[in-house]
């Protein structure tokens, strides 16, 4: 839009038209987004990166910088991740730089918190040391030691200005970067703009990695104990997950995105304890981060992955990032051996070997930029007529000027959100919808999308919003209530010295169960960020755990005697001609309640 300011538009132009769009020009103009934080702008900065493959050790010495910190904070991509350097911090398990090693770990205990999206483990208000998804960092706290994990997230469509906020904004004396050795040109291109300091340290692999002379080719009988197979729908995970147990009577511990992060790590210590009975992993690239698993060899079940309109093939990084997960250093007894990668088919298996033969991935070009609120608000209103948030974020995708290592979300991720946004959220201030614009929804899950317009309309009428109200009727209850009833007549006939009943598996339940638990981690998120409006968050923490519980309960992957009884005797009926009365089919149609369970039980 330069002709829009050149002196050659005057008299062509209307000057009014000229004024507005100049308005719009300047408020898109993108090109020094480190200009947005001052404060840290106000610092002489030391950028370390750590960059290497997978299991290469790359974060242990910034790990290492943290622990020795007098303040600092730790910023990884999933509540695992944060989640473990909170527990290995405040256990003393992490050897501060400088440090004698053979020291007790008491000796080294760090007071630590935890913050993320939807929780918040404060040790202590006095805690010196904060781990913390990327997302919940604090930019306006003066730290010692900051550790970025995974930074070249930075380059990701949908999540990649948290990254980028974090390069740019921490107000941090030492700021460690670790991730992949692809995205150090990115980050040398975006500190020029802010002057700092950076120091590159590489790491190679710690133990080796070999690709097998030949595939499985499609003979699911040749997996054996300590096999981790990967696939990328939560349909084939199962299905493969079945036929496994059927052909060699071993069980399989799963592991994908839905499954929510506490019992992704309840199935990761089952499949790690080799007494546990589950020898066998079958995951999707959930696999590649956030869990230490004792995997001796990867076989990748196929090397294409649905995209949300077609297969398309997994990068050279994916498959790296997938593999390297096979023979981590320090988690068999013996790490000369390394790990294995092959694949289940003959034709993959090619296209693993030439993937894990690049030494050098070709570079990441581009860092994403975040939206903040201040960018947002005078872009906004630079627009004369009053614009949709689906309109803004077009103009600003048409109209921005910026750097060559810079680039905007992708509007394709932005579009649902907006889209509901402008439909539910009119009223609402600029501020409310860019938090509702931003919070973790899954609004491709129709079951989320209703629970949060129910969300929305209590909180534009009543400011407050009801955690229950939002949920009744979905069935999303009912489900949880028909698992606890066979997990509580499992308990009770432990009790009572009988038989117990088995667990419950249903793919339409664990549906609905991961469905309820997507919602209630949406209800934390905003319970943080809106306290007084989303004020029942020990009541969805509650529930929360109490979903946690039931899809891990299902994951065994057996069914109750009764439950199976009762689904034989639906079938029966809807299956008679004439079929039942529409109240005998209501009843039949409803799962045993935890009362009816445990009344048989008793009697």
């Amino acid at each position: 839009m330069g002709w829009v300011t050149s002196p050659a538009s005057e008299g062509i132009i209307p000057e009014y038209v000229r004024r507005n769009l100049t308005a719009v020009h300047e408020a898109a103009d993108m090109r020094h987004p480190e200009e947005w934080y001052p404060n840290a702008r106000g610092l002489r900065r030391k950028v370390i990166m750590h960059v290497g493959p997978t299991n290469s050790g790359k974060t242990h010495n910034a790990l290492r910088a943290l622990a020795a910190a007098r303040i600092g904070v730790y910023a990884g991509p999933l509540r695992l991740l944060a989640h473990e350097i909170y527990y290995r911090l405040n256990k003393g398990q992490i050897v501060p730089s400088g440090a004698d090693p053979d020291e007790p770990p008491e000796s080294r205990v760090r007071e630590c918190n935890l913050i993320t999206g939807e929780e918040q483990k404060i040790v202590s208000a006095d805690a010196k040391l904060v781990s913390c998804t990327v997302e919940m960092l604090n930019l306006t706290t003066r730290w010692d030691v900051a550790v970025v994990d995974e930074i070249q997230m930075i380059t990701d469509s949908d999540r990649g200005g948290a990254w980028c906020s974090a390069v740019l904004g921490l107000c941090v004396k030492e700021l460690h970067l670790c991730g992949e050795a692809s995205v150090v040109p990115l980050i040398q291109e975006m500190l020029k703009d802010t002057g700092d300091e950076i120091i590159i340290n590489r790491y190679d692999r710690l133990s080796p990695l070999t690709v097998a002379p030949r595939s499985l080719c499609g003979d699911l009988s040749q997996i054996g104990p300590g096999d981790c197979i990967v696939t990328f729908s939560r349909a084939r995970i199962f299905a493969l997950k079945k036929e496994i147990e059927d052909r060699s009577g071993m069980r399989c511990a799963v592991a994908y995105g839905r499954l929510p992060p506490e019992v992704r790590t309840e199935q990761a210590a089952l499949f790690n304890d080799p007494k546990s009975g589950y020898d066998v992993l079958v995951a999707s690239d959930a696999v590649g981060m956030g869990l230490n698993l004792k995997i001796k060899r990867i076989i990748f079940e196929t090397v294409h992955k649905w995209d949300g309109h077609m297969d398309i093939p997994l990068s050279t990084s994916q498959i790296k990032q997938i593999a390297g997960r096979a023979g981590r250093y320090g988690l068999h007894g013996d790490d000369s051996l390394g790990g294995v990668v092959t694949t289940l088919q003959e034709r993959d298996l090619d296209i693993v070997r030439g993937a894990l033969a690049i030494k050098v991935i070709p570079p990441l070009k581009r860092a994403i930029l975040p939206v903040t609120l201040q960018t947002h608000s005078t872009l906004e209103e630079s627009v004369v007529a009053p614009a949709k948030f689906k309109d803004i974020y077009e103009i600003k995708e048409y109209v921005s000027s910026l750097q060559p290592h810079y680039a905007l979300q992708d509007l394709s991720h932005l579009l649902a959100s907006a889209e509901f946004v402008d439909k539910y959220c009119a009223g609402l201030s600029l501020a409310e919808r860019l938090l509702i614009m931003n919070a973790p929804v899954a609004l491709k899950d129709p079951l989320c999308q209703d629970a949060m317009v129910r969300f929305v309309r209590m909180y534009r009428h009543q400011r407050t919003v009801d955690v229950l109200r939002g949920i009744h009727g979905m069935g999303l209850t009912e489900a949880l209530d028909s698992v606890q009833a066979v997990q509580d007549l499992h308990d009770l006939q432990a009790l009572q010295g009988q038989s117990q009943s088995q667990p419950m598996s249903s793919p339409q339940t664990l549906g609905l169960l991961e469905s309820l638990h997507k919602i209630l981690v949406s209800y934390l998120w905003f319970s943080f960020r809106a306290p007084l409006s989303f004020n029942q968050r020990e009541v969805a923490g509650e529930m929360k755990g109490k979903t946690e519980r039931a899809i891990d309960w299902c994951l065994q992957g057996l069914q109750d005697p009764r439950l199976a009884e009762w689904r034989g005797e639906l079938r029966r009926v809807k299956g008679a001609a004439g079929g039942a009365s529409g109240e005998d089919k209501r009843v039949l149609e409803t799962p045993p309640t935890r009362q009816s369970l445990q009344l048989q039980a008793v009697v």
